[in-house]
């Protein structure tokens, strides 16, 4: 089973990124564009991944935030560290996340957030898999939702998303990681993540394969520089509230 063949490499992931975590003063960093960070870190765990999932699924292809890819109809996207910058500070909010995407939809996604003690593996039409989520942590209602931010999503409509959910009385969490947060979503501690513009499929695939896995509501449009925009949870109203047009808004 596909779940069974991604857990041990997800396990080696989090242990290797755990322990450049835990020695950041020896970390190799650079900028790639202004704020947008990479270390070594980055670059070695996604080196490992790929020959990880090179040699138990050899008839997929690999894209990666570090060194790219072309994607085929079967494809892995994958995130070493999402939440670099997270990371580099020192913040325990970062994830590893592997994203399965098949003919343009993702269908398996494993997260997992080593210096949190909480993952999740799971594909659609299978129950979820999660470590460290105490059952009854989860709430009947969450009152939060997720919110990316990126140079790329103006602030002017990150902003109308805001004013939106506060009309609902729903508070707003910029985690700085949208991998972790669409585990949030899948796993009900937010009540939905609403991102524009998202850097790629590396950052998305994983998460909404698992909100995907729990029953919710998703929807993401990739566009031609590879940016996506995403909507996963009980967020669609939101958006629409927020000025949100288009086909994405019936993806569901």
């Amino acid at each position: 089973m596909i779940l069974d063949t991604l857990t041990p490499i997800l396990t080696e992931a989090a242990a290797q990124s755990l322990a450049f975590f835990n020695s950041l003063a020896a970390r190799q960093v650079d900028a790639k564009s202004p704020g947008d960070l990479v270390s070594d870190a980055d670059r070695a765990v996604e080196q490992t991944v790929r020959q990880r999932l090179s040699a138990a699924f050899p008839d997929c292809a690999i894209l990666g935030e570090e060194y790219g890819g072309h994607p085929s109809h079967r494809f892995w996207a994958i995130d070493p560290i999402d939440g670099t910058a997270n990371f580099l500070s020192g913040l325990p909010f970062w994830t590893v996340s592997l994203g399965l995407m098949d003919h343009g939809q993702p269908v398996a996604g494993a997260i997992i957030a080593p210096a949190l003690g909480l993952s999740v593996i799971g594909a659609v039409g299978e129950p979820l898999r999660t470590t460290g989520f105490t059952p009854g942590s989860r709430p009947a209602d969450p009152p939060c939702i997720g919110l990316g931010r990126n140079p790329r999503w103006p602030a002017a409509d990150r902003h109308a998303i805001e004013a939106a959910a506060d009309a609902r009385n729903l508070g707003v969490r910029l985690i700085g990681s949208c991998a972790l947060s669409l585990m949030l979503v899948a796993t009900g501690r937010l009540k939905g993540y609403v991102e524009a513009n998202v850097g790629g499929l590396w950052d998305c695939a994983g998460g909404l394969a698992l909100c995907r896995a729990a029953g919710l509501p998703t929807a993401f449009k990739l566009h031609e520089d590879g940016t996506v925009d995403i909507l996963a949870g009980e967020v669609f109203a939101l958006a629409q509230a927020a000025g949100w047009r288009g086909e994405i808004l019936d993806e569901r």
